[in-house]
């Protein structure tokens, strides 16, 4: 018994079970998979309880298909559209408005905030100006920028860099300002010059909230091009609802918003890989 009593008492060996990395390795993967599955099997379920309760209100007349269209109706119209030449067209006029305004807001949103975040004097003079100008209506900025450039590829642009410029100042100020003290305190003591500081500490640590904010300017870059659009357009999506909205086409115009969501995730996942980057590089 008391041989027994002590081999129960000795910690586990590395060859043992416990200390088996691949034994681990493998555990996480099943782990990993079975989460995947799980949030799979939930996002297919909720479209699948959405689409169901859509086709059974309207095919019961609980509320007026003439109104919300159906299901069978919004994919044959949204099919339709992709075989529609003009549609791309559309898309592209879109998308390109979306893509300049995303990247010049976010390259001066970006600037301004370390900008603002390492002058703290500039700020709080600037900050009554920034405040009015980004509380200003961008559907009521948007006919002031086609009176100026037309309607062509400007205005669009120049909406999408309006929104999108401020999400990526206020995020990139707010994960500069966030910075633990004694951090700075540690690097000053360390004689770390401001340059150094910044470059090795301040903006790794900052990198991926700023991504994030990257994200969501992203999707408002286009919800920007589409409202200019929708204001006034030779062409884009924005424009195209109008069109189908005004001659009561609500299959083609739910089609089209369908459209307009693929187009913010395709750009969502693309700055998400970035972000799981940033990410893997920061820690």
């Amino acid at each position: 018994m008391r041989t027994i009593a002590k081999a129960e008492t000795l910690p586990a060996s590395a060859d043992s079970p416990a200390y088996n990395v691949s034994t681990i390795l493998a555990e996480r993967r099943r782990s990993k998979i079975k989460r995947e599955l799980t949030v799979w099997a939930l996002r297919i379920g909720a479209l699948v309880v959405f689409v169901f309760g859509w086709g059974f209100a309207t095919g019961q007349r609980i509320v007026d298909p003439t109104l919300v269209s159906t299901p069978s109706e919004v994919g044959k119209s949204f099919i339709k559209q992709l075989g529609d030449g003009t549609f791309w067209v559309d898309v592209t006029a879109t998308f390109s408005g979306a893509m300049a305004g995303l990247v010049a807001g976010a390259a001066l949103g970006i600037l301004a905030g370390v900008i603002f975040a390492r002058v703290e004097v500039l700020h709080v003079a600037a900050r009554p100006f920034l405040t009015l100008m980004n509380s200003l209506p961008r559907p009521a900025l948007a006919p002031i920028f086609i009176l100026w450039f037309g309607l062509g590829f400007g205005p669009k642009a120049l909406v999408a860099f309006s929104v999108v410029f401020f999400v990526l100042m206020t995020s990139t100020m707010g994960a500069l300002q966030s910075i633990d003290h004694d951090i700075k305190q540690l690097t000053q003591s360390l004689g770390m010059t401001r340059r150094q500081r910044f470059f090795k500490i301040e903006l790794p640590s900052a990198l991926p909230s700023i991504v994030g904010g990257l994200r969501l300017g992203a999707v408002y870059s286009v919800l920007g091009a589409v409202v200019s659009e929708m204001v006034g357009a030779y062409t884009g999506l924005g424009q195209r609802l109008v069109v189908v909205t005004n001659n009561f086409q609500v299959s083609e115009t739910f089609a089209i918003l369908l459209a307009m969501g693929f187009l913010s995730m395709v750009l969502d996942l693309s700055i998400s890989v970035l972000q799981k980057l940033v990410t893997k590089w920061t820690r």
